[in-house]
């Protein structure tokens, strides 16, 4: 956003403006309902957007995503981090560098982002992503202490997996699988193909015989 911007409280639905309330917990209740796998499609969708809004219409909750995430379809990378499970690693985070009480105090969505992606290192939150994100090193002769370092230090703060990650996982591996076995059953019947048709001349003469 540019500075002369207003923090925005309505979203185009059609040609109908709607009001919206984007607290950043209204927000993340919304990102919550948007993952519930109990909860048919359209009931799923209404719910979200009953977080940010009094009274939604169709579209209110697909423009109140592009309003927010426009980047969200363009990268899909490794999770480093979880509004679940570092909770209170961010909250102590907004306490230590802007005296922020986030059990208290309202901020709008944008504003909360702004602040999360200018939390300065030295806190436990920035500490953490770090370690999240630190690419292991190649193995040498005079690192063997900073890889056991670093690996049991990523064990410690590792992001525990969702429901869907853990099934999504499961997926990808049968896919592995799969794609491995794949080419082995293609040579696999090209040799049967080839063994039939070196003993099909054989059956023929037999049969003439006969």
């Amino acid at each position: 956003m540019k500075l002369f911007e207003r923090l925005p409280d309505s979203v185009m639905v059609g040609r109908k403006r709607v009001k919206v309330d984007l607290e950043f917990r209204n927000v993340l209740q919304m990102l919550e309902t948007i993952q519930r796998d109990d909860l048919m499609p359209e009931a799923r969708e209404w719910n979200a957007a009953r977080c940010v809004c009094r009274r939604p219409i169709k579209g209110t909750l697909k423009a109140v995503r592009e309003l927010l995430f426009p980047e969200a379809q363009k990268g899909s990378g490794r999770r480093v981090m979880s509004f679940e499970q570092d909770a209170d690693l961010i909250r102590a985070a907004f306490r230590q560098v802007y005296g922020i009480n986030l059990w208290k105090d309202k901020l709008h969505w944008m504003e909360f982002v702004e602040l999360l992606h200018g939390i300065p290192e030295g806190t436990r939150f920035s500490d953490t992503i770090s370690i999240r994100t630190r690419e292991m090193p190649e193995p040498t002769k005079y690192n063997a202490k900073e890889r056991e370092w670093l690996a049991k230090a990523k064990a410690a703060v590792a992001l525990k997996l969702t429901e869907k990650e853990i099934e999504d996982n499961y997926q990808r591996g049968v896919q592995n699988v799969f794609d491995a076995l794949l080419p082995f059953a293609k040579e696999v019947k090209q040799c049967q193909t080839e063994e039939l048709s070196l003993k099909s001349p054989q059956t023929d003469e037999k049969h003439t015989q006969a």
